[in-house]
């Protein structure tokens, strides 16, 4: 007798998935605008983006095309993938994985809407000074 037993999702789906979502965020783009180029609802984004459901060949090509990378952004095993930045020095990497985040992304958005320089320089100095802080605590 054969038992059925329910698979999760495959690793290369779900890093396919999460570099989509990476992708997406960057652009600033909602689900349901990437669903739209690429003839899908947002909640085939959605499933997309947690590698629930695999992305077919043709829609990876139309999700790079939308999304300004190359088909094999979607596919690279290295650390280095990214958004066509070739730099994969630890700082860039370290700012790659913050973005991937969506906290930074929200913070970023924030912070371009201050124009003065002084605001925003003590805003740096703001979170310069909680992040020593954060590293002092045992």
């Amino acid at each position: 007798m054969v038992t059925a037993h329910k698979k999760g999702p495959n690793e290369a789906d779900v890093r396919a998935g999460s570099r989509l979502k990476n992708a997406r965020r960057l652009k600033r783009m909602s689900q349901a605008e990437l669903g739209g180029l690429l003839g899908v609802t947002f909640q085939q984004v959605q499933k997309y983006e947690n590698g629930k459901n695999r992305i077919s060949a043709s829609r990876i090509v139309a999700a790079a095309n939308a999304l300004g990378v190359p088909p094999s952004f979607f596919f690279d095993e290295t650390e280095k993938a990214t958004l066509d930045i070739a730099d994969t020095s630890v700082e860039m990497r370290q700012l790659i994985e913050l973005v991937a985040g969506g906290d930074a992304l929200e913070l970023n958005r924030h912070f371009s809407n201050i124009k003065s320089p002084a605001l925003r320089k003590a805003v740096v100095s703001f979170v310069t000074a909680i992040s020593t802080a954060a590293d002092d605590q045992p």
